[in-house]
């Protein structure tokens, strides 16, 4: 057996993430090339500029092919994300009194297609995830392939994108060296990386915050159920900070970074910052407080909005799986203490983990999307094949499809807390 390549290209409003890897012939998963550069061309999701994002994609993987000197043939998962993604949840009913056959792989496909939601021409679907099946009244049921039954109902998870948004994304993704075998959204992508089976289980929110845009999907009995993206991120929190201190917004991220907090009341009243200089001046030094006050105002509005949109979602309950931050902005200090304070415990940081081996600098909530699409792409490289991926029509520039999953293997009030 050879070994089976991945790529992953995690398009973010600040960088570009190319990560190449390897799937030994004993199922070890090595990531042996990391490209990382800033971002040009891309707000909130959405490519502004082809041609620069072309440029910074080139760029990542170079730098990442740099560590093995020559090009890795290999279809890309690619991130997406942007306020034009949109969810809804879709039951379909076969009936197979007629045959008597058991349930099968072709039978479970036409389910799935009979699920897609009529969707306007503007729109693309992008995932169709089964939550789960009921045959002949049971309800529950995960895989009911090889069962007897027969009335077979699929409830699935569907997420649609503009069709504009994401073949624009392809073609800024794709080169001579590298085509785009899938589109991932974002939330998911972080989510393979991050959540546990019990938290998925329980149910959990997972809010993935990049630097444009942040990505909310709410897992329910093992899989998701809700997924939107807020069109707020980190950069609206430098914005901020730079408004109050009067500053570029370059000196206002550095200072967000280093000094930067959510949670007011968790610095010290006394506590003094040395700001940078610029424009050749220095700048007197400010009170730390002063700077958590802008962060915690921008960051208590998104929590505010998750928890919205939760409710929005139809659920009147927290999910007792608690929530999980990840993404760049999860890092900021006394985030996890501020979400608590809105929605209850449990509330922690993401990390990615599952893969033996990840090299230290990737084990940051800041790359939870492209250490997950590594592992989306493992979990889904057969699906093309008997869950039908084949259901939508290719275009000279979209040569990827919708992937299909199987459904994978007491609460709180919403805003409590």
């Amino acid at each position: 057996m050879r070994d089976t390549f991945y790529t992953a290209v995690d398009i973010g409003t600040s960088k570009v993430t190319v990560l190449l890897s390897r799937v030994g012939t004993e199922g070890d998963l090595k990531i042996f090339g990391t490209g990382v550069v800033p971002s040009e061309g891309i707000q909130k999701g959405r490519v502004e500029n082809i041609e620069e994002v072309k440029a910074t994609v080139q760029s990542a993987l170079a730098e990442a092919q740099r560590y093995i000197g020559e090009p890795v043939a290999s279809g890309a998962y690619v991130t997406v994300s942007g306020s034009h993604i949109s969810s809804i949840n879709r039951s379909e009913i076969l009936d197979n009194q007629a045959t008597q056959e058991d349930i099968s792989a072709k039978m479970l496909d036409g389910l799935l297609k009979g699920s897609f939601p009529k969707i306007d021409q503007g729109q693309q679907v992008l995932h169709v995830i089964p939550m789960g099946y009921t045959v002949d009244g049971l309800s529950g049921v995960r895989n009911p392939m090889g069962m007897a039954g027969r009335l077979v109902e699929v409830e699935a998870h569907v997420v649609v994108g503009e069709s504009i948004v994401l073949q624009n994304t392809v073609k800024a993704v794709e080169s001579k060296d590298l085509s785009v075998k899938s589109m991932v959204l974002q939330g998911m992508a972080s989510a393979e990386a991050t959540l546990t089976g019990d938290e998925r289980e329980m149910g959990v929110v997972l809010l993935d915050i990049g630097a444009g845009t942040s990505d909310l999907v709410i897992y329910r009995q093992g899989a998701p159920w809700y997924s939107t993206v807020l069109p707020l991120g980190g950069y609206a929190l430098t914005r901020d900070l730079a408004a109050a201190l009067r500053a570029p917004l370059h000196v206002a991220e550095e200072v967000k970074i280093k000094w930067g907090s959510v949670d007011p009341e968790s610095v010290p009243p006394d506590e003094q910052v040395e700001l940078p200089a610029f424009q050749g001046q220095r700048r007197p030094a400010v009170p730390r407080r002063a700077l958590a006050e802008p962060l915690n105002a921008r960051m208590s509005e998104i929590l505010k909005m998750v928890v919205a949109r939760v409710r929005q979602a139809g659920m009147d309950n927290w999910p007792i799986g608690g929530m999980v931050l990840t993404g760049g902005g999860a890092q900021m200090t006394g985030l996890p203490e501020l979400a608590a304070q809105m929605v209850g415990d449990p509330v922690r940081v993401g990390y990615p983990y599952g893969i033996f081996g990840l090299p230290a600098q990737l084990r940051k909530p800041t790359f939870s999307a492209a250490v997950g699409l590594l592992l989306w792409g493992i979990k889904h490289q057969d699906n093309a094949q008997g869950l039908g991926a084949d259901t939508e029509k290719e275009t000279k520039t979209r040569r990827w499809r919708p992937r299909f999953r199987p459904a994978n293997n007491r609460r709180r009030k919403v805003g409590a807390g």
